[in-house]
């Protein structure tokens, strides 16, 4: 009887160890499909880090290329509103010389039209009259009044034209 007991001792243990091994088998199987999988997702993390890092690059140089843009561009805009500021000003000069002389050739005008007058009417006296009727004093006067107004006339043309110098 005592060999049957070895023989079935040693049959359990080996049944034993076959099962364990069977068993161990199979979880290192299933490990190693967890460890497999594991890792693809080590390497697509990897990946993607990666990836993302190389955005933050290029995302980085866009800033700073945006920095120094906008730099660029504060400094035109301070220098076109200075031209706008120095435009305004030559302007509001330009519109004061206008209503200046807008205003000096209201009365140029005025002067203008009655030298016209004159002359056509000294014109029409002198084609409408015979010549020996023509009255020498009166040519004279005529003519000194249309000489003192032109030379009215030119003064103060002179004075218009002067301001702008």
């Amino acid at each position: 009887m005592p060999r049957i007991v070895w023989v079935l001792v040693v049959s359990a243990f080996l049944c034993g160890g076959l099962l364990s091994a069977a068993g161990f088998a199979v979880g290192w199987r299933h490990q190693a499909q967890r460890g497999t999988s594991a890792e693809s997702q080590l390497v697509a993390a990897t990946a993607t880090a990666h990836s993302l890092r190389a955005q933050l690059v290029a995302a980085r140089a866009d800033i700073k290329a945006l920095r120094a843009q906008t730099g660029a561009l504060s400094v035109t805009k301070t220098t076109l509103t200075r031209s706008a500021a120095r435009l305004r000003a030559q302007l509001t000069a330009a519109r004061r010389s206008l209503a200046a002389v807008s205003g000096a050739a209201v009365p140029l005008a005025s002067d203008l039209d009655r030298l016209r007058n004159e002359l056509r009417a000294l014109s029409s006296y002198v084609s409408s009259t015979p010549t020996g009727q023509l009255d020498a004093g009166y040519l004279q006067a005529q003519l000194a009044y249309v000489t003192k107004t032109v030379d009215g006339f030119s003064a103060a043309v002179a004075a218009v034209a002067a301001p702008g110098r």
